[in-house]
């Protein structure tokens, strides 16, 4: 089921309100004595093809976010913890400054859901009377939030609150608690007292738990779905988050300083920034347009530009992601931060020499965009990820045919820009075909031979938050178990077949992996060498090297897959599983919501607007796509 959206007119925070909130924050006394444990949760049974090695370099943009916020807020005392990294630390254990955190936030995606658990079932083990408040956000929190409470065998185990929202939300949730924090309490009393006097109902973005009186069945109040922060200048800048990570250890407590900052770049080989956020196509097993609640918000060029170069000066850091929806999706916008980009300096040298930077794009913008990219390439440009998802447009429509991939591609390739395609692999499409490009093996070699540099290739999988999710699980196609092993988290990942209907499930999970060996294999790394520039010839090697290594250690993971789906039974769910173990109650029942539009086909789906003006200014123009 898709997130609602607040009442058209209503989806934004007023402009300057989050710096309002956090100055506020930084001002109040209360807010300076705090210190606070922000956790990325990771789950290691993930670590399979397209992101085994990557994920290792690259901290995750929200957990991040966070620790800038409260920065930003006045909380200067608090350590950022990558679980990847640092797998053994418990909170229950961990120590800032000889204290127990006064804040617990934790954060992933549905892959790490258990993991997220045992963070909040461990904090538990602190006495009551010291326990942190603990916080869970991101985007398990976002699509499940009712999954945090209730937890254990008896059900007492419960998040405090699970915040829905992003870091607007978390702020003014703390400035609301701090209004009834008393002298020596901890912000965990202080949130009892807020609760019970129902001060919280009004801050759009969260979920908690209700115990009544009487012995009364508790419930879970939801406050509603966020306001969204409109303006992306008025967020802090990155630095915080990177200067206070946890070095990776392991260890069951924390270090006694975090990474020092000339040591942060040889661990963060490259460092995702937000950039854009949202996407005018409408695709039915996609939840970011819901999220974004059909808007696209950016950050004017000159901020952008001012965080690469700080991250370049002051870390050394030289490799960007943008983790973007859809960045072509606003050609105004683009193309003043090209044109930006391109004309800056960093250091006295031209900002292409210093930094190099990739991001996400649909096929559809790029073809309609073609002679804005050698102005890319003057800015930075370095690698365009395309969701192409499937060439024949059976699993979505998005505008993208063989012809326009092989002309995007090629022109990518001559500018020294790196094309990286993303497929999906549904039911209906066969490991190969003859004369056409509908088979997995078909559409794989042609984008090689159309000049792609890596290869994604993900199972189609019901996920939480999109139109996709409850017909899967209505039509029988979702597994409960396999050869007695329950469905968990980590299988929906992309690289584990749980939801089909065909007869033999075991073929499609060998189907996956011939895909990413046609792509990855040692005759293409020996013809990587014969590309016509060296840098693109170097960079397709190291894909090849880094693609084939992850795919020996994920057709391990793979093949041992397929074994349990051929040996069997498999057991199919019969309806959605139970979505939460407490009632829920909405704090605004009156509140108006509205369905999206199931799609928007490619040719009545522009946006029209203008270029964002300097960052002096704060009426940046954001855009609806309703």
């Amino acid at each position: 089921m898709q997130l609602p959206k607040r009442p058209l007119g209503d989806e934004y925070t007023r402009p300057g309100a989050y710096r309002e909130l956090s100055q506020r924050l930084a001002a109040n006394p209360k807010m300076r004595e705090l210190t606070a444990l922000a956790v990325y949760a990771f789950d290691i049974r993930t670590r399979l093809l397209p992101f085994v090695y990557a994920d290792w370099r690259m901290v995750p943009a929200g957990v991040r976010a966070v620790a800038d916020a409260l920065h930003g807020a006045g909380l200067t005392r608090l350590r950022v913890l990558f679980q990847l990294w640092t797998p053994n630390v418990t909170p229950s254990r961990a120590r800032i400054d000889g204290r127990i955190p006064d804040l617990l936030l934790v954060s992933g995606l549905h892959l790490h859901s258990q993991r997220m658990f045992e963070l909040v079932a461990d904090a538990h083990r602190i006495p009551e009377s010291k326990r942190p408040l603990i916080l869970c956000g991101g985007p398990k929190a976002i699509y499940e939030p009712w999954d945090f409470f209730g937890l254990g065998e008896d059900g007492r185990i419960n998040t405090d609150v699970s915040v829905t929202g992003e870091c607007y939300v978390l702020l003014e949730l703390l400035e609301r608690i701090l209004e009834y924090k008393g002298p020596g309490e901890t912000m965990r009393q202080a949130f009892v007292r807020a609760r019970d006097a129902e001060v919280l109902n009004d801050i759009p973005g969260l979920m908690y738990r209700v115990d009544s009186p009487g012995g009364r069945q508790a419930h879970l109040v939801d406050t509603g779905v966020q306001r969204l922060v409109q303006y992306f200048d008025e967020l802090p800048m990155p630095r915080a988050g990177f200067s206070n990570l946890e070095p990776p250890h392991k260890g069951r407590t924390l270090a006694d300083r975090p990474l020092p900052i000339d040591r942060v770049r040889r661990h963060c080989w490259i460092t995702s920034l937000v950039m854009t956020q949202g996407c005018k196509f409408r695709c039915g097993y996609c939840p970011i347009p819901a999220y974004n609640q059909n808007t696209f918000r950016f950050k004017s060029p000159e901020r952008l530009g001012d965080e690469m170069q700080m991250l370049r000066t002051e870390f050394g850091m030289r490799n960007f992601f943008g983790t973007d929806d859809n960045f072509l999706n606003h050609r105004p916008t683009f193309e003043a931060t090209f044109d930006h980009l391109a004309s800056r300096r960093i250091l006295g040298r031209k900002f292409s020499r210093m930094v190099a930077w990739g991001t996400e794009a649909t096929l559809y913008d790029a073809h309609k965009n073609l002679d804005t990219f050698r102005q890319a390439r003057r800015a930075g440009l370095r690698a365009l990820w395309f969701g192409i998802e499937d060439l024949t447009s059976t699993v979505v429509k998005k505008g993208q045919d063989g012809e326009k991939t092989r002309e995007v591609f090629e022109r990518l390739i001559k500018l020294r820009i790196m094309p990286m395609p993303m497929m999906i692999l549904h039911d209906a499409q066969p490991l190969y075909t003859r004369n056409n490009l509908y088979g997995l093996l078909n559409q794989v070699r042609f984008l090689r031979k159309a000049g792609a540099i890596s290869m994604q290739i993900l199972v189609l999988t019901p996920a939480q938050g999109t139109e996709y999710y409850e017909k899967p699980f209505e039509d029988g196609m979702v597994f409960e178990s396999v050869g007695g092993d329950r469905i968990e988290e980590p299988h929906w990942d992309g690289m584990h077949v749980f939801a089909t209907h065909l007869p033999k499930p075991w073929r499609q999970q060998l189907n996956l992996l011939a895909g990413y060996a046609a792509f990855y294999n040692p005759w293409n790394l020996l013809k990587a060498l014969f590309r016509s520039h060296y840098r693109v010839a170097a960079a397709d090697m190291a894909m090849q090297l880094i693609g084939m290594m992850a795919l020996a250690k994920t057709s391990v993971d793979g093949l041992r897959w397929a074994w349990k789906l051929w040996r069997g039974p498999i057991k199919r769910l019969t309806g959605l599983p139970q979505a939460s173990k407490l009632p829920i109650v909405k704090a605004h029942p009156d509140e108006i919501e509205t369905k999206r539009p199931t799609a928007i086909p490619p040719d009545s789906s522009e946006v029209y607007g203008t270029p964002p003006p300097r960052r002096d200014r704060i009426d940046l123009p954001i855009l609806s796509v309703s």
